[in-house]
């Protein structure tokens, strides 16, 4: 609905004009659909509605506001966190610096592991998420699966915090905990017992590798979610790997790892022989995920 005529406005297309060519200039490279987006957000609609043509109007108020998140992301901040929530496997996560920005990768990965999940009906047991951080993968698959509990982990208060937040937003507090810890130090031998899945996407960036990535992730991102403590990349998986034959139960692994890290299959595939590990490809065709299971 278009403000009250006593309210001064702004055509939406003239706004769509600026931000678009704003974003361009800053090196994003979808400056036109982040734009839609960026004034939907404002504005409560869909992006789809917003088009540089017709008369829609919005309040200057709006076009300030605009302006001002426009800049955030011409500074390289993460659009998730601009607009402070991200949609991932249909559902609403809270989003910002306290943890990583959810990738398309990452929702891959979700898939593939509740597909292995869903094999395996009913759904039930527990589901431990290493480095959970917002939680999207963990509370994805908890909110699919109602008999599912959930263990999120991570080294990080301040994403156990976020953690905390999605957790209530999307009603699972009752089949959902939180543990401050690294990696699976936290766990113990009568707690590995329990667990049916296991999920992680943890920090695989090599040191040296750094500072060769995206603004977005340098200036915003956690490091500490990011940065591997090994040269190689692999010291995450190792840790989680030591723990894997305490997991007698387990019948899903699955891992995020970087386009040129399969050796974390070798890395899963002596630690648990007794698991069937295959590395599968985004849909770029990189090799980005990790999954074993029990099917032989």
């Amino acid at each position: 609905m278009n403000p009250p005529s006593s309210q001064a406005t702004v055509m939406t297309g003239t706004v769509l004009s600026a931000a678009s060519r704003a974003l361009a200039a800053a090196g994003i490279d979808t400056p036109a659909f982040e734009a839609r987006v960026l004034i939907g957000h404002v504005m409560d609609i869909n992006p789809g509605a917003v088009t540089g043509s017709g008369k829609r109007l919005m309040s200057t108020a709006n076009a300030r506001i605009v302006n001002h998140i426009v800049a955030l992301r011409c500074r390289r901040m993460p659009l998730n966190y601009v607009l402070r929530n991200a949609q991932f496997m249909g559902l609403r996560f809270r989003t910002d610096d306290r943890a990583l920005s959810p990738r398309q990768e990452t929702e891959l990965l979700a898939e593939m592991l509740m597909e292995r999940m869903q094999r395996r009906s009913p759904v039930n047991g527990l589901l431990v998420d290493v480095g959970c951080g917002c939680g999207v993968l963990c509370l994805s698959a908890a909110h699919s699966f109602p008999a599912l509990n959930a263990v999120g982990s991570d080294v990080s208060v301040a994403a156990l915090q976020l953690f905390h937040e999605n957790v209530a937003a999307l009603g699972l507090a009752g089949r959902v905990q939180a543990v401050a810890g690294a990696y699976l130090d936290w766990l113990s031998r009568d707690g590995a017992e329990l667990v049916r899945y296991l999920v992680s996407n943890p920090p695989y960036v090599r040191p040296a590798d750094y500072e060769t990535l995206q603004p977005e992730i340098v200036r915003y991102e956690p490091r500490l979610a990011l940065v591997s403590a090994s040269s190689d990349g692999l010291d995450a998986y190792r840790r989680i790997a030591s723990r894997l034959p305490d997991m007698t139960r387990l019948e899903v692994a699955a891992f995020e790892i970087g386009c040129d890290q399969v050796e974390v299959a070798d890395i899963m595939r002596k630690a648990r022989p007794d698991l069937t590990w295959n590395i599968e490809k985004d849909y770029a065709g990189h090799s980005r995920i990790v999954i074993g299971d029990d099917s032989g």
